[in-house]
């Protein structure tokens, strides 16, 4: 495809898509007999919030007050990279500071391209995870969280061989649990709109792809894409990948001149269901996008113990 069509057919697509977005409110699925909000688990998943300085701190920051003020109970918030647009020590403070006045304590961020541009990620690794890696893992009851992070520059992910292997590794090792991969990109085969253009993709994904065939990952949560949920193909169940779910996130950051609006997922998993309510939160108009709700069969139920 022509890379100059593709703002233009982004917001054709958008456009009409936005005249079909459905006009579900979500109170049928919250008020389902699975999900008891006392005994559930949320996730506040976003991507791309691109913090560059003061002046392009207000998406962020109302995204930030919007889930204090309207999201209640949410238990750890995931950001899959592009932190900043460019990584400087000015804006991963800033970040940090808007970042730190939610009531979310638990924060998990990932390398994007963007992070990664001119120092390799050392910034966001020094100011974000403590000198630690950018792939870790975090567990929450029986819930197994998988973070990869970009590592190399350019605008398609890149995932070494290494990483990999330890993300296969633990991918075969726990087939008893919920797994939920974090990465910056979708994979190339997700079906997620985009995803096969090189530039927006992990690439060499077949490797990731054949392990899916074969052992159950059960959410792949990405970014990078910038475009509105709204749109058709930004939650895919992929059944000739074993089941697994891709989900675009959307981005903080607003695109188009402001027609896509700053946009992200809310996570909520049920204690003992085997079901994943996610919403779409649109942050400029301080609402759940109606329509977007979507309910996920998880290949076990959530135990919370």
């Amino acid at each position: 495809m022509n890379k100059r069509f593709i703002p233009l057919l982004f917001l054709l697509i958008f456009t009409l898509a936005s005249c079909h977005a459905g006009s579900s409110s979500g109170k049928e699925l919250t008020a389902a007999d699975w999900f008891v909000p006392e005994e559930t688990f949320t996730v506040w998943a976003l991507s791309d919030t691109h913090i560059k300085d003061e002046a392009h701190m207000k998406p962020f920051e109302n995204a930030v007050e919007d889930v204090n003020d309207n999201v209640p109970d949410v238990d750890m918030a995931i950001n899959a990279g592009d932190v900043a647009d460019f990584p400087t020590v000015e804006s991963y403070d800033l970040y940090i500071k808007a970042r730190d006045g939610s009531y979310i304590k638990e924060w998990y961020e990932i390398i994007g391209n963007h992070d990664y541009k001119t120092d390799k990620g050392n910034i966001f690794r020094k100011k974000l995870r403590g000198g630690g890696d950018g792939h870790y893992t975090v567990e929450k009851g029986n819930i197994l969280f998988i973070f990869m992070s970009n590592e190399d520059r350019g605008k398609a992910t890149v995932i070494t061989d290494e990483t990999f292997e330890w993300w296969k590794d633990l991918v075969i090792k726990n087939q008893d649990k919920i797994i939920v991969v974090t990465a910056h990109a979708p994979l190339q085969g997700s079906g997620i709109m985009f995803s096969a253009i090189k530039e927006r993709q992990i690439t060499d994904s077949k490797r990731f792809r054949e392990v899916l065939k074969k052992y159950k990952v059960d959410l792949w949560l990405s970014g990078h894409l910038h475009i509105p949920q709204s749109l058709p193909d930004t939650i895919v169940t992929q059944e000739e990948l074993g089941g697994t779910t891709f989900i675009e996130i959307s981005s903080i950051r607003p695109d188009l001149m402001g027609i896509k609006e700053p946009e992200s997922r809310v996570l909520t998993f049920a204690c003992g269901s085997d079901k994943l309510l996610v919403r779409s939160r649109n942050h400029e108009r301080y609402f759940y996008t109606p329509g977007l709700d979507k309910v996920i069969t998880l290949s076990k139920p959530y135990n919370c113990d």
